[in-house]
């Protein structure tokens, strides 16, 4: 298939920075497995879903340790330059890359701007469609790359909403999320060279909060846990690096803090933080008690060792969540740690 299809395949590196150039397979199979959902759906919105592409794994160098994606691009590239050059399309791309579509088609290739104006003008109707598969592959690359190393404030300035492109940026998310698992890993970067622009703190940082769709059907879950507070966020203005704990079995758990009071004592001064510090919490979140999604603490109970509220009672949670499912006295982490 690569042989075949050779000319029209751009090469994507993820370049590791780890000791002794050692990955353990899950971080290689879901780092891998998010960039290609990142690429389909950044794809699809230049496209419309037209175009034909296929993300392969092409051997690692040697010498370090990269995951080397080969993206091929079949069909559906005049569909996709039609996007890139319209109004909407260019602020996309320059959302993203910050620099206009004409700077990659210069890159590129001079032909490959004219053969996009030409299909628009329907001035011929021969356009090298081998060169127009060969620069969207390119694009995709250059797309995916940039939108996985962008802070989160400057896609939103642009009109790139995590509202709008949910599935970019949960992809993104897992990403990071299998990164940040990863002992060991320094960082990361999408070249050939040793260069490594984002930073194992980074990983955190790169990971935003995904509201639910509005028409999500998925009730949410409510119940009450503890939680070892490894990387908190003061700053309640900042709406896209979520809080980030630990529960008794160890998991990761990021979520966000909506309880009025709480906030109003972090203003007045009068909790007591530590390096490490254990929240008992009362939350809600969708998708699964092992696979929490959208989670936000709605009363903080108990700081370290200090009491703060109790928990709020069903009326008031339904009231918030509308209706929701509440966590089984029997769950593991069920209050745990008391």
């Amino acid at each position: 298939m690569i042989a075949e299809l050779g000319e029209r395949t751009s090469v994507f590196p993820i370049h590791f920075d780890v000791p002794e150039h050692v990955l353990p397979l899950n971080t290689f199979v879901e780092t891998a497995k998010q960039t290609a959902a990142l690429i389909r759906a950044l794809g699809h919105e230049l496209a419309g879903g037209t175009l034909v592409f296929q993300v392969v794994v092409i051997p690692p160098a040697e010498g370090s340790f990269k995951t080397r994606l080969g993206v091929m691009v079949m069909a559906g590239a005049v569909a996709f330059w039609a996007f890139v050059e319209s109004d909407i399309g260019k602020a996309f791309v320059k959302g993203i890359t910050q620099h206009e579509p004409a700077h990659w088609s210069e890159h590129l290739g001079e032909t490959i701007r004219d053969a996009a104006i030409d299909l628009l003008s329907e001035e011929t109707q021969e356009v090298d469609e081998e060169a127009l598969c060969a620069a969207a592959a390119e694009m995709l690359v250059e797309l995916a790359a940039d939108f996985l190393q962008a802070r989160t404030d400057q896609l939103q300035s642009s009109g790139i909403t995590v509202e709008r492109y949910r599935d970019a940026y949960d992809a993104r998310n897992q990403f990071y999320q299998a990164c940040e698992h990863t002992p060991g890993l320094k960082g990361v970067g999408f070249s050939e060279a040793p260069i490594f622009p984002v930073q194992r703190a980074d990983f955190i940082a790169l990971q935003v909060s995904i509201p639910p769709k509005e028409d999500d059907p998925e009730p949410w879950i409510a119940g009450l846990t503890i939680l070892k507070v490894t990387s908190p966020n003061w700053n309640r203005d900042d709406k896209w690096r979520q809080w980030k704990g630990r529960d008794s079995k160890g998991r990761d758990r990021f979520f966000r803090i909506d309880d009025e009071h709480f906030w109003l004592l972090v203003r007045q001064e009068r909790l007591n933080p530590h390096i490490i510090d254990t929240i008992k919490v009362q939350w809600a979140f969708q998708g699964t008690h092992e696979n929490p999604r959208n989670a936000k603490v709605l009363r903080v109970l108990k700081f370290n060792d200090e009491p703060l509220a109790e928990p709020l009672g069903d009326r008031a949670l339904d009231a918030i969540l509308g209706a929701f499912i509440p966590l089984a006295d029997d769950q593991p982490d069920l209050f745990e740690g008391e």
